[in-house]
């Protein structure tokens, strides 16, 4: 999708969704994930082949973005990416702040039967830490993310309210830096980018011994005379 036209309907989603009748409870945390982009093709003339032409075709018509087999963890919600390319979640903090861990393994510390203290990463050379914090230029008033790489704690603990996107690190980018963005409730953090290298089999599997400690997301649709809110509750 052009740069230009995305970062329209970025905007566009946070308004509506700000306008909703909606109460503070179905606020959501919403990231746009793409598919990583791929280099240009090298720019000299090339002999046609028709059966590569035809595979061309095959791969256009089938395809299926990558960014689709993409799961997140939240607060204690699972989550799976929506129709429109976001990985959404309720939103259960004020603070516009938030840590972004990025494993593939992952397992939880219990403090009791069915209760889970906090999770802890499998390997430290598994993993990546990002904070992303929303700040306001204080001349010009304009809000924006900084996306900043953290270190990973020694002791491996991901911290309680981090967001966990389940994939290797190397599968997953990132872009550090600034993101200008709205104050709106409905918050929407920068975009991250998934490489064809991710397996979603394999995290699929990994989601099969996990989802029994995490509620499902429901979404709920209600109609108004005028138009249709989505209400997102676990």
């Amino acid at each position: 999708m052009n740069k230009k036209l995305w970062n329209v309907f970025i905007s566009v989603w946070c308004l509506i969704a700000a306008l909703l009748p909606l109460s503070a409870t179905y606020y959501t945390i919403n990231i746009p994930l793409q598919d990583y982009p791929q280099e240009e093709f090298k720019k000299h003339t090339r002999p046609i082949n028709t059966f590569q032409m035809t595979k061309q075709v095959m791969k256009t018509y089938f395809y299926q973005p990558v960014s689709y087999g993409v799961y997140g963890l939240y607060n204690g919600i699972l989550s799976s990416v929506n129709n429109v390319g976001f990985l959404s979640f309720p939103r259960s903090t004020q603070r516009p702040d938030f840590t972004i861990v990025v494993t593939q393994q992952i397992h939880p510390v219990m403090l009791r039967t069915n209760t889970i203290s906090h999770w802890v990463l499998d390997s430290a050379l598994d993993a990546a830490f990002y904070l992303v914090k929303q700040h306001k230029d204080p001349e010009t008033k304009i809000i924006y993310w900084k996306t900043q790489q953290l270190n990973i704690p020694n002791d491996r603990v991901v911290p309680i309210h981090s967001i966990i996107i389940l994939a290797k690190p190397e599968d997953v980018y990132i872009p550090l830096g600034i993101t200008p963005t709205d104050a709106l409730p409905n918050l929407v953090l920068p975009t991250i980018y998934i490489k064809r290298s991710l397996d979603p089999l394999k995290q699929a599997l990994f989601i099969l011994n996990i989802k029994q400690f995490f509620a499902p997301v429901q979404r709920l649709t209600k109609q108004n005379p005028l138009s249709y809110a989505t209400h997102m509750t676990s």
